[in-house]
Order: C-alpha cells, then structure tokens, then sequence
C-alpha cells in the first residue's frame, strides 16, 4: 500500500502533505504499529499483527481517498486554499501581476472581481495570497506565494477573472494554460512555458508572448503575428507579419519576443 501511495505522489495524485494527517491521527495510524512492536513475543502475536495489518490497510485506502476527494476530515484540507474578491469596480482597470516558478491556470467568469485556489497536486509552490493597491490606474493586484510547509505545497493556482473588469495581465509562469476568452485586456505580457487559448470573445489590442507556447486560435478571431512564430501552412505571411484571415480585418496583434518558441493552431 505504501508503494502505491508512493506511485500516486509521482504521478501527481496525492501530495506529501498526507504524512501530517497520518501524525494527526496517530491513535489508528502509529498506535496499532507500537502495539506490534511492544507484543512482539506475546502468544497472541501472529493473531494481533495480522488484524493490524488489515486495519492498516483499511486506514490507508480511506486516506488515500480522502486525499483524492479533498475531504475536510484530513488535515491538508482545513488549510483555507480558496479566496475571492468580487468587490472590484467595474470603472477601475486593474494590473494583475504574477512571477511564478509553477502553473497557473487563467480562466475568466461572469461578473467582477477574481478568485484563486490551489491546484490540488504535488510541487513546489506555495499556497497564494493577494496583494492589492488602492491608487494608481490602473490597480495593482500582486498574487505572490505566502510561507508554506514544504509538504503542503502544490502544483500551482487557478486563478479565475471576472469579465466584468478591464485586465492588464504580467505573467510569468510554467507548462500553465491561459484561457483567454470572453475577458477584457488592455495589452498584456505573458511569460513563461503552456498553452494558451484565444477564444472569439476575446478583447484585446496587443498581446506579448515570451517562451515557449503552443497557442490555439479560434476559428472566429481574426489575428496578426509579429514575430518569428510556427503557423499553419494557410495563413498568410505578409509583410505586416502572419495573418490567419487575410480578407479580415485582424482585431487582435501578437508580438513574439526574439528567442521565443511559439506555436500557433486552428481552434
């Protein structure tokens, strides 16, 4: 069982964090184990350690599971991983700003405001906080890491925006998936590795790409590429750069960064 709980972690299932909850519950995870070892040369020995290692495994597959569902019981899920702020202006333009050695997963949502929470796997980043100003225009909004038990620490964020709000995106992250559709952008910078999706609802003048991506773009969005970038064979490449639509009038420019590895697809 220890084996198999071993493989989850490194396929990225269940998250270290599960040796505090195996602590916190010592009387049915370290007592039964002691109770072996002090009985070692009683009579009943073979009898007791049999039913332990049944209870055992019992405890391990409720923890595993637990883990695989969030379940609030275990310790790794009092930890609050959750927060939103829906009390952003809609006549305000905010700055979101992120540097992070891990994933983000970006999405937008009907209304104002953002939320964020963890993604649920193993890895190296801790849990997020947000830090927001009240002057300037636009607003800043800082996510950064906040101190964080080495096994507590997951994979990333998913951070959600509302479509009700004017963004300015700053993001550096890695192997991340930005979903751009259906969210207003003043132009933006993103950095980093992952996919990205340009969805037809998508608004926003200039958009700057640094690293390694693979963007899909949808069939309703007319675009332009400036920038050395791999496109399909039916796009144009004028000299203005590479046009998906060339009877279109394009809506939306990306700027490829020089070093860049950028590759584009039909959504």
């Amino acid at each position: 069982m220890l084996l198999a709980q071993i493989t989850f972690y490194f396929l990225g299932y269940l998250r270290p964090s599960i040796i505090y909850d195996y602590i916190d519950y010592w009387p049915i995870t370290i007592l039964p184990i002691l109770l072996v070892i002090i009985f070692k040369r009683a009579s009943f020995y073979e009898l007791l350690r049999n039913i332990v290692n049944i209870f055992l495994i019992v405890v391990i597959l409720i923890f595993s599971f637990g883990h695989l569902f969030d379940s609030k019981f275990l310790t790794t899920y009092k930890y609050d991983s959750f927060f939103l702020n829906n009390e952003l202006s809609s006549d305000l333009n905010y700055s979101l700003l992120i540097d992070l050695d891990g994933k983000v997963n970006l999405n937008g949502f009907q209304g104002r405001g953002y939320t964020a929470e963890i993604i649920d796997e193993p890895g190296n980043v801790g849990y997020p906080e947000a830090i927001e100003t009240v002057l300037g225009e636009p607003r800043a909004i800082i996510f950064r890491e906040i101190e964080t038990s080495r096994l507590l620490k997951v994979k990333g964020w998913n951070i959600s925006l509302g479509n009700q709000n004017v963004w300015e995106l700053d993001i550096f992250s890695l192997d991340s998936f930005i979903n751009l559709n259906d969210i207003k952008l003043q132009p933006s910078k993103l950095s980093g590795t992952g996919e990205i999706y340009l969805g037809s609802n998508l608004e926003i003048e200039k958009l700057l790409l640094s690293g390694n991506y693979e963007v899909t773009v949808s069939k309703d969005l007319s675009i332009l590429v400036k920038g050395q970038a791999t496109v399909p064979n039916q796009w144009l490449d004028a000299s203005v750069g590479k046009l998906n639509y060339p009877d279109k009038t394009y809506t939306v420019i990306i700027e490829i960064i020089d070093g860049s590895q950028v590759i584009f697809r039909n959504g």
